[in-house]
């Protein structure tokens, strides 16, 4: 017998019982009403405020905590700054703005948000009785866009298990975010420094909402996928985790490597209207750009655009010239990577089928944008995989346009590729290479497992992407429908439907890693077979887990090959 359930029904029961008896103090009954959620902290005490998940029970929440002082004034392009504390109660029911950008992922953006954003949101379900493991996630958006929103990352799902804490921090984006003059001037990679930051904040105040600081899994997608890689391979973040999760995004790309950045630092300053940009030293030029209103700095980025929104990647994370004690980065990420220096912890990374949409979905739906690519296909489509080397463009319109022209690449029979092409070149190389790069060590340590996310389900995220209702497959983001509640994107999972279950099961994924580390079968030197989720024709086992044999060895070769030409003469 079920005592649990029966122990409920016996208060349930009893309860009406004593209802339907008693008269005397009916009159007094009132619904008890619980005090708000209330924690301290080493900066102060949070009230934070209870809300409900979808399963029926609540959890709490504190939203907008600060993990260091605003980025604003004299603070603008510099390293994170400790916050101070707080006397009395800190009101953490409401939701700080998002960080100051322009979200050219998705289609006809305005510039939104503030420079005060360095917050991050903590769930906890109610009632915790013990430390619990801590999953740390870190938004996507290019570098340039994204937040801690509870409408696109509402945490019901992982609060309904009772299993896991839940921080969500936000990190400053683009040009805010990333600047960089390679010296003393503006090092640069703040927004990485903001995680950083909101990764000791979690070290230090964790155990006060009863997590466990030395169970915390990072987890990121798409930038956030290649922060947790960043973060991996920096000192400054060694034994801030436990484990760490990438979902479709790396640090190893060659687009983040083929940049000027003192050369970007300068056009973005003539795109201002700052005076002798290409000649001012670089104190001045950061100088210059500090005085400049935040809201036009944030606009002027169309003006470092080549065609439409690209690169979308504009403002990223670079390796510092300038090293000190606070430097995040200081040598080539990929070498660290490839000797395996990087912190070695149980690592779980994945990818879906279609990872360009967030880029081809409006390119393939807007013919006036696909015409105005195809007019100069022989320059601007290298550019989006970051090739420019003459071999290396023949390499791409050979296996990709073979039936186009030198000048126009697209045509009604190929242009479906150039979805393939973005979606291999831009996310999944870079993902595959770093899962081959530790298969190949000597010295690895720590168990690494890798997922092939291809579930279909009522919505995708390439609607946004487009704002048409086209079919492209299961897109990047898609993933996340299933692990967080977008309330402010879709609406919810039909309760008992094939979504819902995956969404179920998803969430219990990433529990179940951290408490263990990884989930499924781990890769060998030898194999590495991929985890499947995926739709079933089966309707009482809605989802299906396949195991597949490996990655596509001829894809991995032909990239790699690509950026062997494109790396081996600078151009």
């Amino acid at each position: 017998m079920n005592y649990q359930l029966f122990a409920v029904f016996l208060v349930g029961f009893a309860a009406r019982l004593d209802r339907g008896l008693a008269a005397i103090g009916d009159r007094y009954a009132f619904e008890r009403i619980l005090p708000e959620p209330r924690v301290c902290i080493h900066d102060g005490c949070l009230q934070g405020k209870y809300f409900n998940g979808l399963d029926g029970d609540r959890y709490e929440g504190y939203l907008g905590i600060p993990f260091a002082k605003p980025p604003v004034g004299k603070l603008r392009f510099k390293n994170p700054v400790r916050n101070d504390p707080w006397e009395g109660d800190y009101d953490a029911t409401w939701e700080r703005s998002r960080c100051l950008q322009k979200n050219d992922i998705r289609p006809l953006q305005t510039v939104q948000g503030s420079e005060d954003c360095l917050y991050l949101n903590v769930f906890r379900p109610k009632n915790v009785t013990g430390p619990l493991p801590v999953i740390f996630f870190i938004h996507g958006g290019a570098f340039a866009a994204g937040s801690s929103s509870m409408g696109e990352f509402g945490p019901e799902r992982f609060m309904d298990t009772g299993k896991v804490i839940l921080v969500i921090p936000q990190y400053r984006l683009g040009v805010f975010g990333f600047l960089s003059t390679e010296d003393r001037a503006s090092p640069g990679n703040y927004g990485l420094k903001d995680q950083l930051f909101a990764l000791r904040w979690t070290q230090r105040n964790i155990a006060h909402f009863s997590g466990d600081p030395n169970l915390v899994t990072i987890v990121g997608q798409s930038a956030g996928s290649s922060s947790v890689q960043y973060h991996m391979v920096s000192p400054q973040s060694k034994g801030l985790f436990a484990r760490a999760v990438s979902m479709s995004g790396s640090a190893l790309g060659s687009r983040y490597y083929s940049v000027d950045q003192l050369a970007l630092a300068r056009r973005q300053a003539g795109a201002v209207g700052i005076s002798n940009a290409s000649s001012l030293s670089t104190e001045r030029l950061v100088d210059a750009l500090r005085e400049v209103d935040g809201l036009e700095l944030a606009k002027s980025i169309d003006k470092l655009k080549y065609f439409y929104v690209h690169p979308i990647l504009r403002w990223h994370p670079t390796i510092e010239r300038y090293v000190d004690g606070e430097t995040f980065i200081s040598e080539d990420p990929r070498e660290v990577w490839r000797s395996g220096r990087y912190h070695q912890v149980p690592y779980t990374m994945g990818f879906l089928p279609n990872d360009g949409a967030y880029t081809s979905a409006i390119l393939l739906s807007n013919s006036s944008l696909l015409n105005e690519l195809n007019e100069k296909s022989a320059d601007y489509i290298p550019r989006l995989v970051a090739v420019n080397h003459p071999t290396s463009v023949r390499m791409l319109k050979k296996r990709f346009f073979p039936d186009g022209s030198n000048d126009h690449w697209l045509t009604e029979k190929n242009v479906g590729n150039l979805e393939t092409m973005l979606s291999e070149g831009q996310i999944i190389y870079g993902v595959v290479l770093g899962a081959k790069q530790i298969l190949a060590l000597n010295n690895r340590t720590a168990p690494l497992s890798v997922y092939y996310f291809n579930f279909r389900g009522p919505y995708s995220q390439s609607y946004y992407n487009s704002y048409t209702q086209g079919d492209f497959g299961v897109s990047h983001a898609d993933e996340l429908l299933y692990l967080f509640r977008a309330s402010e994107l879709f609406p919810d999972f039909k309760v008992g439907s094939p979504a819902w279950y995956m969404a179920k099961l998803f969430v219990e994924y990433l529990v179940y890693i951290a408490y263990n580390g990884v989930a499924g079968l781990p890769c060998t030197a030898d194999s590495c077979p991929l985890l499947e989720f995926t739709n079933s024709d089966d309707a009482s086992r809605p989802v299906k887990l396949n195991l597949i044999d490996g990655f596509d060895e001829e894809k991995f070769a032909f990239w790699s090959n690509l950026y062997a030409v494109q790396n081996s003469v600078k151009t």
